[in-house]
């Protein structure tokens, strides 16, 4: 890999109203023979488990979808196939993160997976404060109403099926609708170590 440099809640549900759509909590048990004392699998600090994982390279997508005061986007490297038979993806959010409203509403959601070169649209829906479909956003609408992004190389329309509550994520899942391919030969965007990067393939036998 190279890099370049809220409804009022119901009751029962959480502050989220998280009950409005089908709910698992997901607790975690102790390992067989763990005492209370027992420190292995008690988990680990925040900084560690983070510093962990920046060494995991994952792709990076763009999830966008049809809020209630206009289109919704944000930068995921969560997103994984699930399923091929029915066709599902994961991907999980922040309990606090401002697209959750709209994700618990919503019906349907576009996941584009972007390619190399297209850093500045990963950091643009990853960025507060800011309309990300202004320019230089180009997007459209698909005749079933979800907002586009009209130059990524891959793209799946899928409908949420799940919301599954898990420590401080939500955990979606969703089935697969619609794909379309534009490029097939486009090099991934991949994030890893908290930089953008891409793939450098090997051609030797």
């Amino acid at each position: 890999m190279s890099h370049p440099a809220r409804r009022p809640a119901d009751p029962g549900s959480d502050e989220h109203g998280v009950a409005q759509a089908p709910v698992v909590r997901l607790v975690a048990a102790p390992p067989a023979g763990a005492s209370g004392n027992d420190q292995v699998g008690a988990g680990v600090d925040p900084g560690t488990y983070r510093g962990v994982f920046r060494r995991h390279a994952a792709g990076v997508t763009v999830v966008t979808l049809d809020g209630p005061s206009g289109p919704v986007g944000f930068t995921a490297t969560s997103v994984a196939s699930l399923s091929l038979e029915p066709p599902l993806i994961s991907l999980s959010v922040s309990s606090v993160s401002s697209s959750w409203p709209a994700l618990l509403h919503a019906d349907t959601v576009v996941v584009h997976l972007l390619s190399d070169g297209q850093d500045d649209t990963a950091q643009r829906f990853a960025a507060k404060g800011v309309d990300r479909f202004a320019p230089p956003t180009r997007w459209t609408r698909l005749p079933t109403g979800e907002p586009v992004l009209t130059e990524t190389a891959a793209w799946v329309r899928a409908r949420l099926e799940h919301r599954i509550v898990t420590g401080d994520h939500r955990l979606l899942v969703a089935r697969v609708l619609q794909a379309h391919v534009e490029d097939d030969d486009a090099r991934p965007l991949i994030y890893h170590n908290g930089r953008y990067g891409t793939l450098t393939v090997d051609d030797r036998p």
